[in-house]
């Protein structure tokens, strides 16, 4: 009989703790996507920094991780379309006109054998 309490009790817990985990945020998401689910279903825009992957396909479609939304070219994010990926930047098109979302957006690219990637080695290495 005893045993039959215990296991009555843990199962009223497990069942009681169901309500509370459901309204604790989704720890898998992205950080800037932490938002309550009223203020998640009011943002329509994405934030100007929100790629998180790019992929970049020969053959096919080229696709991005945009703010926890996968999206490939020709597609739409929110009520922009898509019309390019590329490894530095994702440009959408929408009501407002073109915008350009880059992948990395204070990092200059400078091949490695140039004299300014050379200058900027130095010029780096001396300021800090």
């Amino acid at each position: 009989m005893m045993q039959h309490d215990l296991l009555c009790l843990a199962l009223a817990g497990v069942i009681g703790a169901g309500p509370v985990l459901a309204q604790m945020p989704d720890p898998t998401r992205p950080a800037g996507a932490l938002l309550s689910p009223d203020a998640e279903a009011a943002v329509a825009a994405p934030v100007a920094s929100g790629v998180q992957t790019v992929i970049l396909r020969s053959g096919g479609k080229s696709a991005a991780v945009i703010n926890g939304q996968y999206v490939e070219v020709g597609g739409k994010l929110g009520d922009k379309k898509v019309l390019l990926i590329s490894e530095s930047e994702v440009v959408l098109k929408g009501e407002n006109g073109r915008e350009v979302i880059r992948v990395t957006p204070d990092i200059e690219k400078v091949p490695a054998g140039t004299k300014a990637a050379i200058k900027q080695r130095t010029t780096r290495t001396t300021e800090q």
